[in-house]
């Protein structure tokens, strides 16, 4: 059994209880747009992880539409992956505002015993506020983050930095520092102001985390270098896995897929057939193996190329200057 030197982000869950302004699941759900709302199961992510050995992979638990805690069997799936098939490290993204105290007591013994390996990563904007995780209330937020660490889990709390927030960075360093734990501060394209003006030559005012217009923006310029992709896919070995089953080499082209189904998306499926990366049709090493895969996709990124798609110079172009951030603090 080879060793799956990998890292897998997985989207255990389509399902939150959040209605983050500049999640692509608020956006489809605002445009009335269907996509599939479910978990993916304990017996699917043996079937698919059983063959490999995962002493090497990293595991990242977050996604493009869900909360990996709205999955019913997410307890199971942790120690599958833990203990049975001794991943090497995972990280967990949540809001934090959901299950019980019981929950997260279990959650800090599943991390405390696996001797840390199990990472929470608190998505906490603010203290006394927590503007926007919409519909999170930020009273059981607090109540599970300190059941979990009062526990012994292994944890990071990383702050999105706003105008309505910064005010309140030095609160949250502060509160950081006595419980112990590390305070990142995440920044990317999608909150920043200024990259929501990025070459625009037409649009007056953008609000940063609107896809689509930022996508317009691209398109009627197609004026960028291919060699400036900085691919996390090629560069770190880096797979996304969504909650409908489908096996990407990144979380953005996952999110152009359920987005809009663009005739660049739909070239990409009618040249590869619709079940190429479904992981109940298909393994990982045949889906990953593929031409696509292997090949074709980095090929695609040349502007004239049959299946060019423009969100990977979106994502990725420029030396990857709107790759998400996390700065410690």
């Amino acid at each position: 059994m080879l060793k799956f030197d990998k890292i897998f982000e997985i989207e255990l869950s389509s399902l939150c209880n959040a209605k983050c302004s500049g999640c692509m699941r608020t956006m489809l759900d605002n445009k009335g747009i269907d996509y599939y709302k479910g978990n993916i199961s304990y017996d699917e992510i043996v079937k698919w992880f059983k063959p490999q050995d995962l002493s090497e992979t990293k595991i990242k638990l977050c996604g493009v539409l869900g909360d990996p805690i709205s999955n019913p069997e997410l307890e199971d799936i942790l120690d599958y992956l833990l203990y049975r098939k001794k991943v090497k490290n995972i990280e967990l993204s949540t809001n934090g505002g959901m299950r019980t105290k019981k929950f997260w007591t279990n959650m800090a013994e599943l991390s405390k015993f696996s001797n840390g390996r199990l990472e929470v990563h608190w998505a906490i904007d603010g203290v006394t506020r927590n503007d926007y995780r919409e519909n999170v209330n930020l009273e059981k937020v607090w109540q599970n983050f300190h059941t979990y660490v009062q526990n012994g889990g292994n944890c990071i709390w990383q702050y999105i930095e706003f105008d309505y927030n910064k005010d309140e960075i030095y609160l949250a360093k502060k509160k950081a520092e006595e419980i112990g734990i590390k305070l990142y501060i995440r920044k990317s394209w999608r909150n920043n102001a200024d990259e929501a003006k990025y070459k625009s030559k037409a649009a007056k005012e953008i609000d940063s985390r609107t896809y689509e217009q930022l996508e317009y923006k691209i398109r009627v310029e197609q004026d960028y270098s291919t060699e400036d992709i900085k691919c996390r896919h090629k560069i770190k070995n880096e797979y996304f896995i969504s909650a409908n089953r489908k096996l990407w080499p990144c979380c953005h082209l996952h999110d152009e897929y359920v987005a809009k189904k663009t005739d660049s998306m739909e070239k990409i499926l009618n040249f590869n057939g619709r079940d190429f990366n479904n992981l109940n049709k298909r393994s990982i090493e045949e889906i990953t193996n593929s031409v696509w895969f292997k090949t074709i996709l980095e090929e695609s990124w040349n502007k004239n190329h049959l299946l060019h798609l423009s969100r990977c110079y979106l994502a990725c172009g420029d030396g990857g200057k709107r790759a998400v951030i996390k700065k410690e603090i």
